[in-house]
């Protein structure tokens, strides 16, 4: 478990506040997909394949990892740009956890999340 904050923490997964698990947020520039679809079809894989739905790739690492990073946070400030009042929520919540997260985890949206929450302007 990754948190950010102090307790009480907000839960940013499936099994919190689904409005802020990557399976649920879904960036118009998606067209339909979620964050977690995305990120996870965008790796390439230490064999050279790429394009995996999210469970065959979930946990593998990315041999593009820089280019997976920028775009996994890239897409959350797109949501939260387009769901503003989702902003409102997360500046309320005096801390953020991912439940799913590990120190290793190289993307966590309770991080990205909390980054957003933090900064004057997204």
């Amino acid at each position: 478990m990754r948190q950010y904050g102090v307790a009480p923490f907000l839960e940013c997964s499936s099994r919190g506040d689904k409005r802020f698990s990557p399976f649920y947020a879904r960036p118009k520039s998606l067209k339909g997909r979620s964050i977690e679809e995305a990120y996870q079809a965008m790796k390439i894989l230490e064999d050279g394949t790429t394009g995996h739905d999210w469970r065959s790739a979930k946990g593998k690492k990315a041999i593009n990892l820089p280019q997976c990073v920028a775009m996994y946070r890239g897409w959350w400030i797109e949501y939260i740009n387009e769901n503003p009042h989702l902003l409102q929520i997360l500046k309320q919540a005096s801390g953020l956890s991912d439940m799913f997260a590990y120190e290793q985890t190289p993307c966590c949206q309770a991080e990205e999340l909390w980054l957003i929450r933090n900064q004057v302007s997204i």
